[in-house]
């Protein structure tokens, strides 16, 4: 009795994960349009020309929503990349996923930047962390992008409701960036080397 009860429970959660996974999947789908195409852009005379790059198949099915200050700019999945032209100036770009990464930079109009999104396992949905790229490492990741993303409707309305959730999690996480710069500077040299 005990052993079928597990089975029947066992069967259970299965089918609520299945549904769950397959609802999710089709519900992400309509936010972002993947072709293997490999467009690229020249930054124009007034814009800054921002790539956004994810270079690895880890946490492939994941997407990565990206944004720059109240704007969602693109969504990456694995081995995939977009482009957006952004005003000059200095920017708080950030990502969501299971936690909100974020940076601030400051871009030149003409200039093109690169930056990779990272994915790491999380407790639920794969984390995300954001990297300025240099420009030799910026085409080197754009070259392993197999897919390039075209933002939906659907998707830029998904982004108007992250940023009314999150964009306070973005000053969160700029403050834990300064914590962590102004204690790394603290230390003596050689400190938090092994």
């Amino acid at each position: 009795m005990r052993q079928g009860r597990w089975r029947g429970s066992a069967a259970a959660l299965m089918l609520i994960l299945t549904a769950v996974a397959g609802g999710s999947a089709a519900w992400a789908a309509d936010y972002v349009e993947f072709t293997k195409e490999h467009p690229l852009a020249d930054a124009q005379a007034d814009k800054a020309l921002i790539y956004v790059v994810r270079p690895t198949s880890l946490g492939a099915a994941i997407k990565s929503f990206f944004f720059s200050d109240k704007e969602i700019l693109g969504i990456n999945r694995g081995n995939s990349y977009f482009f957006a032209p952004v005003a000059p100036g200095r920017h708080v770009f950030w990502s969501k996923s299971e936690n909100v990464d974020a940076l601030e930079l400051d871009v030149q109009a003409g200039g093109t930047y690169y930056i990779q999104q990272h994915v790491q396992m999380g407790g639920f949905r794969a984390r995300t962390r954001l990297e300025v790229l240099d420009e030799a490492r910026g085409k080197e990741a754009l070259a392993k992008c197999k897919k390039h993303g075209t933002l939906t409707d659907e998707g830029r309305e998904k982004g108007a409701e992250l940023v009314r959730d999150h964009l306070q999690d973005t000053r969160e996480d700029l403050d834990r960036r300064a914590a962590e710069a102004a204690k790394a500077a603290a230390e003596p040299e050689g400190e938090n080397e092994e």
